[in-house]
């Protein structure tokens, strides 16, 4: 099979995350590897979730290809349907066609073709695909729990085929504001929730407007942004609680300490007083420097597959390349797809692209191993 008989596969299985339900596509691609000479084994995860592992070669140098199987609820007024593969000029619609099937399938089309040839000289070839990357985590988590993490991996997240270097993380905090309730219809002395509140959004403004001032290589400042707000009791009542949800996005290094110091040194020099934050969902971001010798292999590669000159990028979305370099792996994000397309009604991959990141997937192989 090619990559996007593979891909068209793939999206039949429908892996929407949650409940997630990948173990059905991760047996699929086992199988698949297995009949071309891998060995193979589906990590199982409870609740019909699992992670699919394949492994070419002997001890020594190993590259991981990697990427994931959930995809996200195909909510909106599709024009084509989202678990079925629409082939239409030059593009390849379908729920996670971008994001990030089509990635998994080029991955698996060039470690069939290089296992063909003869597979590694040496070290080992990896694929690893994982359950709940949209939510938790848990397939990377579970996989890195129970193994060695590699020396080298390439994540198929869609980049358009840039070669991608770092990506910004994510800290999620609930803040919670408190002031006495009273009736609406009374006058009051002092602050209540609502006005506390408005400081708390005036708060977040003035943070962002600091947090411009930080800078990295290629990725875009911090910044933080307020998702959701909360509080009611009784139409005829000034609550006596409000509860905000924060997205921070944060750059690789910060430490959620750092992120709650900076939400509340923030939320007092506005004169929040009765506040408390409680930690919801943190993501460190990660990178990989421009220099390392594996960017420069992977870029030379690239470039030279689509005779045009590209330097280091930045992933604009979170992703699990934060896991595998903090243990220590040489770890980049390049595959095919828009991000922009990533969540989107009538999702959609180019079918040049996916056959060129096979291509790159292979070459990107053989240089190594």
């Amino acid at each position: 099979m090619n990559a996007v008989e593979i891909l068209a596969k793939l999206i039949e299985f429908q892996t929407v995350s949650p409940p997630g339900n990948e173990a059905p596509a991760a047996e699929f691609l086992a199988d698949l590897l297995q009949s071309r000479g891998f060995c193979v084994q589906v990590q199982q995860l409870g609740n019909n979730r699992a992670n699919m592992i394949a492994w070419i070669g002997e001890e020594g140098p190993e590259l991981m290809l990697n990427g994931h199987l959930d995809v996200v609820p195909a909510a909106g007024d599709w024009t084509f349907p989202p678990f079925a593969m629409t082939r239409k000029e030059g593009r390849l619609y379908g729920r996670g066609s971008a994001d990030m099937k089509g990635g998994v399938a080029a991955m698996c089309e060039a470690a069939i073709r290089f296992a063909s040839k003869g597979g590694p000289r040496r070290g080992r070839l990896k694929l690893l695909f994982v359950a709940d990357e949209e939510c938790s985590n848990l397939g990377t988590h579970a996989y890195l729990n129970a193994n060695k993490a590699p020396q080298y991996a390439v994540i198929g997240e869609p980049t358009n085929l840039e070669i991608s270097i770092a990506h910004r993380g994510v800290a999620r905090d609930y803040i919670d504001l408190h002031e006495p309730p009273r009736h609406a219809a009374l006058p009051h002395e002092g602050k209540d929730v609502m006005e506390a509140a408005e400081d708390a959004l005036r708060a977040m403004r003035k943070i962002n407007e600091d947090l411009k001032k930080r800078s990295h290589e290629v990725l875009p400042p911090p910044s933080v942004a307020v998702t959701m707000i909360q509080g009611y009791e009784k139409d005829n009542v000034v609550p006596g609680n409000v509860r905000l949800l924060t997205d921070f996005r944060i750059l690789p290094g910060m430490k959620y300490e750092k992120v709650k110091e900076i939400l509340c040194r923030g939320l007092e020099e506005e004169r929040v007083e009765k506040f408390s934050i409680s930690p919801h969902f943190f993501m460190p971001g990660g990178q990989i420097s421009s220099s390392d010798p594996f960017v420069k292999l992977c870029l030379e590669e690239r470039n030279r597959l689509l005779n045009s000159v590209s330097g280091p990028k930045a992933f604009g979305a979170s992703c699990e390349q934060c896991f595998l370099t903090e243990c220590g792996t040489q770890a980049l994000i390049c595959g095919p797809g828009n991000l922009e397309q990533a969540h989107t009604v009538d999702e959609f991959t180019e079918e040049k692209q996916v056959k060129a990141a096979a291509e790159l997937y292979e070459r990107i192989i053989n240089r190594i191993l």
